[in-house]
């Protein structure tokens, strides 16, 4: 009698430990996924900017620097914004120390204004993802 309880115990302990391990392994539905690239690329507001384009940290970063939204304001702070090329055919690299104006699509993350004499990492930029580009100057002519 000792011998089948102890068995059915047994078998009842291993059925337990493989009901754990099965429910263990079952993951959740996966969360909703985000809008496709592009749906997110609509939400983006376009706007146009006029200011200065300066080489990043890299041959390939661009900064858009005292960006303005209406350049008569003088009461305007200039805001700087990471550009990103939508189109290849924009070379933003021949545009580099040329005051410029952008028609693009930015980031909803609050435009950055740095406090004078002092500098803000790229990373912590606003995304500005240019489809136009005009050249206002070939120098840039704003001052912060």
């Amino acid at each position: 009698m000792k011998r089948t309880a102890m068995g059915l115990l047994a078998g009842v302990v291993m059925a337990t430990g493989v009901v754990v391990a099965q429910s263990a392994g079952q993951q959740p539905p996966p969360p909703q996924q985000q809008p496709p690239q592009q749906q997110q690329k609509q939400d983006k507001p376009e706007v146009t900017l006029t200011g200065c384009v300066t080489q990043g940290s890299s041959p390939a970063v661009f900064i858009l620097d005292n960006a303005r939204i209406n350049t008569d304001d003088r009461t305007e702070k200039g805001k700087i914004f990471l550009l990103v090329a939508g189109a290849e055919d924009l070379n933003l690299k021949n545009h580099v120390n040329h005051e410029v104006s952008i028609t693009g699509q930015a980031d909803a993350k609050t435009m950055v204004t740095p406090p004078p004499g002092s500098k803000i990492e790229e990373k912590e930029l606003p995304k500005l993802t240019a489809k136009s580009l005009t050249v206002v100057a070939d120098k840039c002519t704003t001052a912060r």
